[in-house]
Order: structure tokens, then C-alpha cells, then sequence
């Protein structure tokens, strides 16, 4: 007789407990990125992963092929307040940039789409980059500008070639484009070194 395997509990229910399920039954073995847009039904599930880690599960990604996430653990492990936003340092972002996404200018509840505009509090440097929890490397980003940026980040080349091309007018994604092969170099890494080299100047 088999034994039945141990269901792993979220504190958050939903999509947390979809994407717990799925890694669960995986355990130890990479889950592709893929497989967890499609069992989420969101593209920004990275996100929803890392409060899963918050919350104590050994979760790490795998860059190898096939791309994803790997539960290496059925027990939680102690959480790291250095690494994880807490409600008081996200509160204290939020003020200071008044409430405002600092990619866009959108303000918390402004109209958006038919709904409203959410705030949430972003790493500038992700953590996996080496980017810290400190107040200097945090900054607040709307809803649809975090899950873009998130997209830039956390997805697989094909994917954020997909999101950039979406996203990039046709003459920039040209220039992009002819630049990349100039110099031997993705669009997503010019990308980011210009929005590295903007931050500095704004900064």
C-alpha cells in the first residue's frame, strides 16, 4: 500500500495553494515555468512564489532547462527577516514615495481599466541579483507596472521577448533590435542597462 502523500497547507489559500499543490507533487524535481503560469492562470506567479518563501517553504528557482521552481522540502524552514518586506518597511516606502508608482505616476485607487490602481513595494535590485531589503533598494510600483517588470526579471527568454515586444513601440524595438546584434547582446540585457543607467541620473 502506498503511502498518501503529506498535502502541505498555505496560509493564503488560492492561488498559494494552487502553486503549493503543484510543487508539492514535484517535490524535488524542477516544475517549468510554464506549468505554473498555466496552473496559477497569472503571469506575475513569480510574486506569489516569493510570499510562499516568506511564509518558510524551501522554494528555489532553477535556471537550467527546462526554466523553474523546485520545492525542495515538505518542512518549512526559519524565515529571514533580512530578506523578506515587512509590513512596517513596506508602509514606510509607501509614504515616502506618497503612494506613487515610480515607473508610471499613478497614485493608489486612481481609475485604471475599470478598476483601481494597487500599490505594492518592489525590490530596485531583485534578491536573487543580490539586491538587498533595505529601505535605499526598495521602491513602490502599481499593480501592472510591478507584474511588467516582474515579466523582465523572472520569465524565460522567450517570454520576456514576448512582454518586451508587447510593450516597446515599433522604431525603439528596431533600434533595440539592430543595437542587440551590433554588440552581441539581448534586447532584455540593453533594456535593463538603460533602465540601470536612468536610475542613476534620477538618482
Amino acid at each position: 500500500m502506498n503511502k498518501r502523500a503529506k498535502k502541505l497547507k498555505t496560509e493564503k489559500n488560492g492561488v498559494w495553494q494552487k502553486l503549493l499543490d503543484s510543487l508539492s507533487k514535484s517535490l524535488g524535481k524542477v516544475v517549468p515555468n510554464e506549468v505554473l503560469i498555466d496552473v496559477s492562470g497569472q503571469h506575475n506567479y513569480a510574486r506569489r512564489i516569493r510570499e510562499l518563501r516568506a511564509e518558510g517553504w524551501d522554494i528555489v528557482y532553477n535556471a537550467n532547462s527546462p526554466s523553474g521552481y523546485v520545492l525542495r522540502s515538505e518542512e518549512k524552514i526559519s524565515k529571514s527577516a533580512d530578506v523578506y518586506i515587512n509590513f512596517k518597511l513596506r508602509h514606510k516606502v509607501l509614504e515616502r514615495d506618497n503612494y506613487t508608482c515610480q515607473l508610471c505616476g499613478q497614485k493608489a485607487n486612481d481609475k485604471y481599466d475599470g478598476g483601481t490602481v494597487k500599490m505594492e513595494v518592489d525590490h530596485k535590485i531583485p534578491l536573487k541579483q543580490g539586491g538587498k531589503t533595505v529601505e535605499e533598494n526598495l521602491w513602490s510600483l502599481c499593480n501592472q507596472c510591478n507584474a511588467g517588470k516582474k515579466s523582465l526579471f523572472d520569465y524565460p527568454e522567450t517570454i520576456k521577448n514576448k512582454v518586451i515586444s508587447l510593450n516597446l513601440p515599433d522604431d525603439l524595438r528596431k533600434e533595440l533590435s539592430d543595437l542587440s546584434l551590433k554588440k552581441g547582446d539581448t534586447v532584455n540585457t540593453l533594456i535593463l542597462e538603460a533602465i540601470r543607467l536612468g536610475l542613476k541620473k534620477l538618482n
